[in-house]
């Protein structure tokens, strides 16, 4: 009879946004019409009009958009079932 080898549990990571004062939400779009070479500023405003999608589309008509949206995350290791040291 062949017994089976212990399989390590993997680890656990959990993410969130980090409250520090170097915690950053950044917004961009780009413009997905053909050879338009449409992009916004970044902003930390979420939301199309804040990137100036809407405002594109009304001068252009064109309405496809590539939305990024960036942040700051810790990401710690905890034991299943844990609290965490994060």
């Amino acid at each position: 009879m062949t017994t089976a080898a212990a399989v390590p549990a993997p680890p656990v990571y959990r993410m969130g946004r980090y409250p520090g004062q170097e915690s950053e939400l950044t917004m961009t779009a780009r413009c997905m019409d053909g050879g338009c070479a449409w992009e916004s500023e970044p902003t930390p405003q979420p939301g199309t009009r804040a990137v100036g999608c809407e405002s594109h589309t009304a001068a252009t008509g064109h309405i496809t958009f590539a939305v990024r949206l960036e942040y700051i995350a810790l990401v710690t290791t905890e034991a299943a079932g844990g609290e965490g040291s994060g």
